[in-house]
């Protein structure tokens, strides 16, 4: 009796602490990093840019195939919730950026070709699976330009797929 009551302490204690894997966004968490949180309403319903210097967006650790641009099963998942959220009515009359990132190993070139290349893909997926407008969706890469870590160049945390709210859809 004495180890079952351990055996469940330490169960309630495990499924109590945090996660040892970040959690992917949800599609709710999509939307709300990517509205813009500088709009104010000024008279007669007129919008007013606030002062924010930086547009909103998100990282999302997109995983591909090896030396790739080949969508994984469990980056289908991600982009399932992105998605969503470009679907969502509060994001439809916005265009976006999808900015593909890579680590440092290789070569420079060959890192702006893959992000590019990687870029492309996830836009080309939404467009096509998700019926999002072509035009609201650009596709960049920067290679090993912008590391999210510089202190760790070649770290995973580095590869990855930034979206961008650019701006209204006109």
């Amino acid at each position: 009796m004495i180890r079952l009551l351990l055996a469940c302490t330490i169960v309630i204690g495990l499924a109590a602490a945090e996660p040892l894997i970040a959690q992917e966004p949800s599609t709710e968490d999509v939307v709300k990093a990517l509205i813009p949180t500088n709009k104010l309403r000024g008279p007669r319903g007129l919008t007013i840019q606030g002062g924010e210097d930086k547009p909103p967006s998100i990282d999302l650790y997109i995983n591909f195939a090896y030396n790739s641009d080949k969508l994984t099963t469990e980056a289908l998942l991600t982009l399932k919730r992105l998605g969503a959220a470009l679907k969502d009515t509060r994001l439809s009359g916005y265009r976006f950026k999808i900015a593909g990132h890579t680590d440092a190993k290789g070569s420079a070139q060959y890192n702006q070709t893959l992000s590019e290349r990687r870029a492309e893909s996830v836009r080309n997926y939404l467009v096509f699976q998700y019926d999002i407008e072509p035009e609201r969706i650009e596709a960049v890469g920067f290679g090993k330009t912008q590391l999210l870590d510089a202190s760790k160049p070649e770290d995973g945390i580095n590869r990855r797929v930034q979206v961008i709210n650019i701006g209204d859809n006109r």
